[in-house]
């Protein structure tokens, strides 16, 4: 048997007195104030919640920007505004660097496309050619292209990954290329187009959104130029090396420190009032995703207090129980009579009332319960071996429940022949008188109500009036 004893000295008396509780019967305890735990879980809870909302709303109170500007000199207030204009560029470069698809390709495996338009003969070409040049890459196309494109990306990101080439390394260009030009009939009429991607499907798919957007324009070219036509060559994909991934990316990285490094120097000799006007400044520069954070952060402030809450409450009052319940006293299980060697028990029988700890305990803990026939047979037994025709019984139930439990063990007692005289302590104890001289007295004790002092008493009593006990039965 699981069990805690502790001993503690009352009165400053020599004897000690020993407390004995069996751990299980603890849990039974426990279980059965379940609904005041719970009480206590969401009272704590809201209290704590309301503490923790209050904490962080008083932590996030703000001093107005106004009263801060005022409180600094021109100089001061010049020095914050250049550190929050600072930390605007390093915001500008760690968002590129994120989300530029350009700066997350491998180097050295790098998939490349390009197109060629060819603007056919046209006294206008050299307009032409203008237009086309500016809605390619002045940020039209870049926009259309984004706005069809299957990944989440913004057109300024586009900019990296659809470039114009020259051709001027490639055409022959003449003394008389001016004439020709203005004629229509140079090479210059090629506007080739570069295309890099991180895989060939990127890379394809880009491709065809510039053609079909480039054929749209050409239809508004055409209202302008009449006769004009353009015509496409489109090369297949291809993976190279470009080492001006590798570049991009170790420029970035060293921007990015240097300015941060810089910034973390000017900031370290701020003072409060400057800190507090800085990072209100940098909240309304950041927008409403702060607002966001800060609303998160006090949900999770909140949250942490409720958990804290539930715990403690929990903990207050489970600490409450076992402490009560270790020094109340009050008898629990049969054993505890039978280990203070008061009296043999004939048994215990009735379930215990306690649904949630018989659902998660089982029997653990309480006395499992006994046919009332082997009992009323173990009473005959003993009545018959002490030749006993009647019994005395004391009833000792403080409840409903014990007492239409312990009228349900005298009329089996009785219906098997022994004849009962029922005599109840619970007025005060003046009927302590029919009970002198008695050798066949029976107690009904309900398990959880009385206490094992109290047993002791009566049974010193007892031994006082001349009377012995024979037994006793327990209902639960």
């Amino acid at each position: 048997m699981l069990k805690i004893i502790i001993i503690y000295d009352r009165r400053k008396a020599m004897d000690n007195d020993e407390v004995v509780i069996d751990l299980r019967v603890l849990l039974w305890e426990i279980l059965r104030k379940w609904q005041i735990i719970l009480i206590a879980c969401i009272v704590f809870a809201a209290v704590f919640g309301a503490l923790g909302s209050y904490k962080h709303k008083s932590s996030q109170k703000e001093v107005p920007v106004e009263t801060l500007y005022k409180s600094l000199d021109p100089d001061e207030r010049a020095k914050v505004e250049n550190l929050v204009a600072h930390q605007g560029i390093i915001d500008d470069k760690t968002e590129y660097m994120e989300n530029s698809i350009y700066l997350s390709m491998d180097p050295n495996n790098v998939n490349v496309a390009r197109i060629d338009f060819m603007l056919d003969h046209n006294t206008n070409n050299k307009y032409i050619r203008q237009m086309y040049m500016s809605f390619m890459f002045d940020g039209d196309m870049y926009k259309k292209v984004a706005a069809e494109f299957s990944g989440q990306v913004e057109a300024k990101y586009l900019v990296e990954l659809i470039s114009y080439m020259d051709n001027r390394t490639r055409t022959n260009v003449t003394e008389d290329s001016e004439n020709n030009y203005d004629k229509g009939d140079d090479l210059n009429r090629i506007i080739s187009v570069k295309i890099i991607g991180k895989n060939k499907e990127q890379t394809q798919e880009l491709q065809d959104l510039i053609v079909k957007n480039v054929e749209e324009f050409s239809k508004e070219v055409q209202k302008e130029y009449e006769g004009h036509s353009i015509r496409k060559i489109l090369s297949s994909t291809y993976q190279t090396t470009d080492n001006n991934v590798l570049s991009a990316k170790t420029s970035n990285n060293t921007q990015i420190m240097d300015l941060y490094n810089q910034h973390k120097a000017v900031y370290d000799t701020l003072d409060e009032t400057q800190v507090a006007l800085y990072k209100q400044l940098v909240d309304q520069m950041e927008g409403h995703e702060d607002d966001e954070e800060v609303e998160q952060g006090g949900l999770g402030t909140v949250l942490k207090y409720i958990i804290i809450g539930i715990l403690f409450g929990g903990f207050v009052v489970v600490a409450a129980v076992v402490v009560l319940t270790m020094f109340n006293g009050k008898i629990f299980v049969q054993r505890q009579i039978t280990s203070a060697g008061l009296a043999r028990v004939f048994g215990t029988f009735g379930q215990n009332k306690n649904k949630l700890a018989r659902l998660i305990l089982g029997d653990v803990g309480s006395d499992k319960p006994v046919s009332l026939d082997i009992i009323i047979a173990k009473i005959n037994t003993y009545c018959n071996n002490n030749n006993i025709a009647s019994l005395t019984i004391i009833n000792n139930c403080a409840t409903e429940t014990g007492k239409s439990q312990m009228e349900l063990a005298i009329r089996a007692i009785e219906k098997s022949g022994i004849k009962c005289n029922e005599v109840a302590l619970s007025d005060g104890g003046q009927k302590y008188t029919e009970l002198c001289n008695k050798n066949n007295i029976v107690i009904i004790e309900e398990l959880g109500k009385g206490t094992l002092k109290e047993l002791e008493y009566m049974f010193t009593q007892l031994k006082d009036l001349g009377s012995e006990t024979s037994g006793v039965i327990c209902v639960q």
